[in-house]
């Protein structure tokens, strides 16, 4: 998901955020540590080998909000972290927010401990998430700060923390039924229960800086507030910002087309590219960079960016292809899949338009047609099927007789 891109909002992406944990590296972290769980049976040194447990727990959590709130949806790596001293800090405010919630216990009793815990868990989300903006301690544990943050994003901040509260309670539920029902596999499932809980909530509050960013003052990236490593592509962006800066879009547009004739950019180098063009009003040099541009999109694995840009390069122009046909059908069946039906049928009728020889059309119209008629749209489907139809070999074409003799009478 791109920062350029308006992000889904959290509270339609609810299955993805209870499947975080289970998926690449976070299941990967989530089993380590539910195993490691075991070394706190050791006698003698358990104690101290289930602290470090903990701690590399909330350190990996951690480590998942300050991606997911740069906009990076994959789970990092167990061994892959920004800033050393960061995380020291945020597991430093995990120590003060336990340290004010046992002080209050201690002077009020239980009735202070239940205040002060309310209070702080509704103050604790608001001051991780200025952790991982700003990574000042100070400014984190100032309940100022965590009140600022709840005005900006308004009502989903207390949308999000029910939420938590709901993601904690069904982890601590878990674990406890586990120990009451699996007591010989209690310790590493209940650990499972709990680290699924803590992984999901981070992700959550790193999203939830992700979606409120401008809000927020927080600009994401790939360098997570360090300095990134000099080469020719930050140089480039570098110089094309600064034309920018100064006024001289046309030469940042020649320095970026320079660039793309000789090599392949970054996608940073191409949004910038088609910030400039849109500000321009260029809707020709618009789609005549959209097939490349949908190239390394699809190179990078960006899918749901490459439906986008399909989606707006075909609304400019409906003979719009992919470069290569293979591409185009994938991301038919991609745009199908995930329910953006009337844009694989798009796709498909411009890919049959463009390459009516192709061997494969038959499955392109084999794919248009289902659509279609979904959608009563008997006749176009018939003209379709029997369009790909002319020429095909016998096998792809008996598949349209086929599916030309179900179709429903017009």
């Amino acid at each position: 998901m791109s920062p350029t891109h308006a992000p889904v909002p959290f509270w339609n992406r609810l299955p993805e955020i209870a499947r975080y944990p289970f998926r690449g590296a976070a299941l990967i972290s989530l089993i380590v540590f539910s195993l490691g769980s075991l070394l706190g049976l050791l006698p003698g040194i358990g104690w101290i080998l289930r602290i470090v447990i903990w701690l590399a727990t909330y350190r990996y959590a951690f480590e998942i909000l300050l991606r997911t709130a740069h906009g990076q949806m994959e789970a990092p790596e167990i061994t892959a972290h920004t800033d050393a001293g960061v995380a020291w800090r945020f597991l430093g405010l995990w120590v003060i927010y336990f340290a004010l919630f046992l002080a209050a216990g201690l002077i009020a009793g239980l009735v202070g401990a239940i205040l002060a815990m309310l209070v702080l868990t509704l103050l604790l989300p608001g001051a991780i998430i200025s952790l991982a903006i700003d990574g000042t301690l100070g400014h984190a544990i100032n309940p100022a700060t965590s009140f600022a943050i709840m005005s900006r994003i308004g009502a989903p901040y207390f949308a999000a923390f029910g939420l938590l509260f709901v993601i904690q309670t069904s982890a601590a539920t878990a674990e406890y039924w586990l120990s009451q029902h699996a007591p010989v596999l209690s310790l590493p499932l209940s650990t499972a229960a709990a680290v699924w809980g803590i992984f999901a909530a981070f992700h959550l509050m790193g999203y939830l800086v992700f979606q409120y960013r401008e809000a927020l003052g927080f600009e994401p990236g790939d360098g997570f507030g360090k300095p990134a490593l000099r080469n020719r592509d930050t140089d480039l962006m570098d110089e094309a910002q600064a034309l920018v800066a100064d006024g001289q879009t046309e030469a940042a547009l020649a320095r970026l087309t320079g660039e793309m004739r000789e090599r392949a950019l970054p996608l940073d180098a191409h949004e910038l590219y088609r910030k400039l063009l849109r500000a321009k009003g260029d809707g020709a040099a618009l789609l005549a960079h959209a097939p490349p541009y949908l190239d390394r999109l699809l190179l990078e694995k960006q899918d749901r960016r490459a439906l986008g840009l399909a989606r707006e390069s075909l609304d400019a122009s409906r003979d719009f292809t992919p470069h290569q046909p293979e591409d185009g059908h994938r991301l038919a069946l991609r745009a199908r899949d995930s329910g953006q039906a009337q844009l694989a049928i798009d796709l498909w009728l411009a890919m049959i338009k463009r390459w009516p020889r192709d061997p494969v059309r038959g499955d392109w119209a084999l794919g248009a047609a289902d659509l279609l008629v979904q959608r009563d749209r008997l006749t176009l489907a018939r003209q379709v099927l029997e369009y790909a139809a002319r020429g095909l070999d016998p096998e792809p074409a008996a598949r349209i007789q086929e599916a030309l003799a179900r179709l429903p009478a017009a």
